[in-house]
């Protein structure tokens, strides 16, 4: 085994978010999680939220964006940036915006 093999994995340094989408999801993570400051690219999961807990959030999503959100989509989308683009896409797919 090489040094690599044990290495922990690593992915891209956590980063605070942007734009209007996101930072209003951060928002609601923030009082969801009871946490300040959530990453934008971390998953919900890793910052210790549950699967009942991600449907609940995406309940105040709905109500904060004023959009329907299916719950599988929110199971594929697990970091606040991609809900940011679910957010964008559902958004621009509602009639008369």
């Amino acid at each position: 085994m090489t040094a690599d093999a044990d290495a922990p994995e690593t992915g891209p340094p956590p980063r605070a978010p942007r734009g209007p989408e996101e930072e209003k999801i951060a928002d609601v993570w923030s009082a969801f999680l009871r946490r300040p400051d959530p990453p934008a690219n971390v998953s919900f999961f890793t910052l210790g939220g549950y699967s009942l807990g991600l449907m609940r959030l995406g309940l105040r999503l709905q109500q904060e964006f004023g959009i329907v959100i299916p719950v599988p989509d929110l199971f594929e989308n697990t970091t606040i940036e991609a809900q940011a683009v679910l957010v964008r896409k559902l958004l621009d797919q509602q009639p008369g915006v």
